[in-house]
């Protein structure tokens, strides 16, 4: 059975190996919003992006990166507005999720 050091180590290491790959994430997410059509609902880009963003919500945490699951919460929110009315986000929403993509960008 692990002892308290080495069980320590191990939760670094996934932690590092999270840490490595949020720039990546943090990438698709940006490409994923940039695909979506300025004038038409795209609905399955759209719940696409949402699910990147819900994933980061709830993994942040788990791996010692609360500032990543606050960040990504916040985007969650407009994104539920957003599909609650099932439309193309209004000027308003794309400023604000632009803000909320460079909050999260800035995250290390």
């Amino acid at each position: 059975m692990a002892d308290a050091a080495e069980i320590q180590a191990m939760l670094k290491t996934l932690s590092d190996g999270y840490a490595a790959k949020l720039p990546e994430k943090f990438t698709q997410i940006e490409q994923q919003w940039q695909q979506l059509p300025r004038d038409r609902w795209d609905e399955e880009g759209f719940y696409e992006l949402y699910r990147m963003v819900h994933s980061l919500t709830g993994s942040g945490k788990t791996y010692g990166f609360p500032a990543v699951s606050d960040a990504a919460r916040n985007l969650e929110t407009v994104f539920k507005q957003i599909s609650e009315v099932k439309a193309v986000p209004n000027e308003e929403q794309r400023k604000r999720i632009q803000v909320l993509l460079s909050e999260l960008r800035k995250i290390r």
